[in-house]
């Protein structure tokens, strides 16, 4: 009994390790995927309905930032994302609307938007989304020290943009983030759903005088939110998207697979050609002097075609070689009719200069059209050569 228990204290203890270790490995959704938060560094989210107070201390600003320059002071960090990308499902830097550089996915998605037949519900998801990173104080919880507050900009930085646009000159809103006579923002917050998925979206922000400024010693324990950015290059970010890993391997393989079936069908083809080739020439009886040279050209095609399998892997490209073929054969054909009719018409011209009709007509053409043919000596020679 005794031991049962200690194994069950250890399991729950276990457990709650998991669970801990969890809690902190996913402090967002975006997590080493997106932005990787520092060792040590916490982050901030907004978890309910209750008005959050925060302070927001400012950074020395990276390479990237849009609105300021390397070395600033400035209060954030905005980037864009491509959500559900990949097997995982996950998020993504976009690499056009944060860098300024080609991006696979927005490439994708702008040949979508030229298609009228694809898919709208697609081209929106693969919007890049606007967020924003904060170095934020709670000032419920400042053991916390500075933590990092990522967040949708339209779920809390236009709302702040907004404010700060409309405010008064002598409001000095725009200071909020300066360690001297800054601001505390108090953040109205409301729970949103949409079917199970359920957020927190900042409805209001008012501007509180700070009641004590801020140290120059506190921007040591900021982070640089343009360094934590995860930002991976052009061929990377394609093979995650597309996963052309496998299919490339899957293709490469069907490509080989094609090639060895056409070069079996090339062979028959060849084969079909060679037979007619024989047919002709056994057709062609009085042609014995002329079948080495053609069997000679045959041989020589041939060889030609070997070349062009190795060369040739298009199927269009075998379609015309098969068309050439063909086209020889019947040219060949042809060039052998010549040759017979060529040598008949010697064989009688040979004859019928030998032979001269006694009755002044053609000799081999006219027998028995003439009165003469009834008692001409050379009849028979004329009838054997007409025939």
């Amino acid at each position: 009994m005794a031991k049962r228990k200690k194994k069950e204290k250890r399991k729950k203890r276990s457990t709650a390790e998991a669970a801990k270790r969890r809690a902190e490995t996913h402090k967002t959704g975006f997590a080493n995927t997106a932005f990787e938060i520092p060792e040590g560094v916490t982050s901030f989210a907004l978890k309910s309905e209750k008005a959050a107070r925060l302070d927001i201390i400012p950074y020395k600003v990276g390479d990237g930032n849009t609105f300021a320059d390397p070395g600033m002071l400035y209060y954030e960090r905005t980037y864009f994302i491509h959500r559900n990308i990949g097997v995982d499902s996950t998020a993504y830097v976009c690499l056009a609307k944060t860098c300024g550089e080609k991006c696979p996915i927005c490439e994708y998605r702008s040949k979508l938007t030229k298609d009228p037949d694809a898919d709208e519900d697609l081209i929106k998801d693969l919007a890049p989304k606007e967020r924003q990173l904060f170095n934020v104080i709670d000032t419920k919880e400042r053991s916390k020290g500075v933590q990092v507050f990522e967040i949708s900009h339209h779920l809390f930085g236009r709302k702040l943009d907004y404010e700060i646009k409309n405010s008064d000159e002598d409001d000095n809103y725009e200071n909020f983030a300066n360690l001297d006579n800054g601001f505390t923002l108090k953040l109205g917050v409301e729970e949103c759903h949409s079917g199970k998925a359920s957020w927190f979206e900042v409805v209001s922000v008012n501007f509180k005088p700070r009641k004590e400024d801020y140290d120059e010693d506190i921007l040591e324990n900021t982070t640089c939110l343009d360094d934590i950015l995860i930002i991976k290059d052009y061929d990377e970010l394609k093979e995650i998207f597309l996963q052309t890993t496998d299919d490339d391997d899957d293709e490469d393989e069907k490509k080989s697979k094609k090639k060895d079936k056409k070069k079996k069908g090339k062979g028959k083809k060849k084969e079909e050609v060679e037979d007619d080739d024989d047919d002709d020439e056994d057709e062609d009886e009085d042609e014995d002097e002329d079948e080495d040279d053609d069997d000679d050209e045959d041989d020589e095609d041939e060889d030609e075609d070997e070349d062009d399998e190795d060369e040739d892997e298009d199927e269009d490209e075998d379609d015309d070689e098969e068309v050439k073929k063909k086209s020889k054969s019947k040219k060949e054909k042809k060039d052998k009719g010549k040759k017979k009719d060529k040598k008949g018409k010697d064989k009688k011209s040979k004859k019928g200069k030998k032979n001269k009709c006694p009755g002044g007509g053609t000799f081999g053409e006219d027998t028995d059209n003439l009165p003469e043919c009834t008692d001409c000596p050379k009849w028979e020679d004329c009838e054997d050569t007409e025939e």
